[in-house]
């Protein structure tokens, strides 16, 4: 394989291969190639697009010099443990010109299949996806924290007579005196098994009455607390089921009532 000889400045002040580095500045991603030493041989214009940092101020420099310091070790490591005729993709940091976090995802490997080096590497910006993420992360655990601090237990549960949970609240410790990690998949506790039994038959009738009929449900029960003390709870809740109505199971909020 014949390796094209990019010189240490940006070719485009030289003049040469003028529509290959036509080519490689109309790609909405950066394109680059590391020497030996691990720095910049040759990178596109689309680098300034995402960084602000000038094609000529980049060429000649360690890459990890643009790197968020955290990601520094990672790129060594990724360097150390890439081999001829393989890929690796990693995400990490850049620091741009004013000193903003780009997340890129980077795919890197040989150009020639008997030799380390030179690589070439392409970088997506994936700022924008991951902010996304890093917002509807954040909206979830503003909603994970209002639900845990409900007096009231939110629940997703199998329907079964143990009413074995899959989903709990952290409030759940509220309203039965057990922890939601102990009543998560029967693990110590099941809700089934703290429904005061002259209960118990008439909520797995009402319930399952309420899944025939796909309508939500309303039901005033005892439970047994961990301490040994009795509570009545309001139940309401609906079935949730899949596209052929089959059941897969029960969601709903426990509050607790004076009766």
């Amino acid at each position: 394989m014949t390796l094209l000889k990019w010189p240490r400045r940006h070719p485009q002040t030289h003049g040469e291969e003028p529509q290959l580095l036509q080519l490689f500045n109309s790609l909405n991603d950066v394109v680059l190639l590391l020497d030996k030493q691990r720095q910049v041989q040759f990178i596109n214009q689309y680098w300034q697009t995402i960084t602000g940092i000038p094609v000529e101020e980049t060429v000649g420099r360690l890459f990890s010099d643009f790197l968020h310091p955290e990601e520094i070790p990672s790129w060594s490591q990724l360097l150390n443990k890439i081999i001829p005729s393989q890929h690796e993709t990693v995400w990490f940091r850049l620091i741009s010109a004013s000193g903003e976090l780009r997340w890129c995802e980077m795919r890197i490997q040989s150009v020639n299949k008997d030799q380390l080096y030179p690589l070439s590497a392409t970088l997506c910006d994936i700022t924008p996806q991951v902010r996304n993420e890093e917002v509807r992360h954040a909206s979830h655990r503003s909603l994970q924290s209002l639900v845990d601090r409900l007096p009231a237990m939110l629940y997703r549960s199998r329907n079964n007579a143990s009413w074995s949970m899959e989903y709990v609240s952290e409030s759940c410790e509220l309203i039965t005196g057990y922890s939601a990690e102990s009543m998560l998949n029967q693990s110590q506790v099941s809700l089934g098994s703290i429904i005061h039994p002259d209960d118990a038959t008439h909520v797995w009738e009402e319930v399952q009455q309420s899944l025939e009929t796909f309508s939500p449900f309303d039901i005033h029960y005892r439970l047994t607390r961990a301490d040994g003390t009795e509570v009545s709870v309001q139940d309401k809740g609906r079935g949730l089921y899949s596209k052929s109505g089959m059941v897969l199971g029960v969601e709903g909020i426990l509050l607790l009532t004076n009766k």
